[in-house]
């Protein structure tokens, strides 16, 4: 945000996915409706961890070492997993923020809201690998 009380849209940052799919603090905030007013090297740094995070869960599926290629799908399926863990991991840092007395209730069910993105981008890991998303496999 500037002096002028502006805020500022041009902050967008390129996370390169080294093989796997590319990452930006803008398709985060895009995605997961996150105002510009969040600090952007706060979500940087969230966005890269939760992608080391979901590359070291999807594992199993580097041939040689190398990501997979991944269809339109699975891209969005692989970043939805990463932008929800990240998003999980930044909400205690949202609530912190100033906010206007309107807004006060926002993060009130946070730890409840941490744990449904925490869910969801766990089912999303288990659909790229193959599995059940209630995580029971066949014998």
């Amino acid at each position: 945000m500037s002096f002028s009380g502006k805020v500022d849209k041009t902050s967008d940052q390129a996370i390169p996915g080294e093989g796997w799919p590319s990452l930006s603090t803008d398709e985060f905030r895009q995605l997961r409706r996150i105002p510009h007013t969040f600090d952007n090297d706060s979500i940087a740094a969230a966005i890269t961890i939760a992608a080391l995070n979901i590359q070291e869960k999807l594992d199993r599926l580097l041939v040689d070492g190398i990501p997979p290629s991944m269809s339109i799908a699975k891209t969005t399926l692989y970043k939805r997993a990463v932008y929800g863990r990240a998003h999980s991991e930044l909400l205690p840092e949202f609530a912190t923020q100033d906010r206007r007395k309107e807004g006060d209730n926002a993060a009130i069910d946070e730890p409840q809201q941490a744990a449904r993105f925490l869910a969801q981008s766990n089912k999303d890991v288990s659909q790229l690998l193959g599995r059940s998303a209630n995580g029971i496999d066949s014998i």
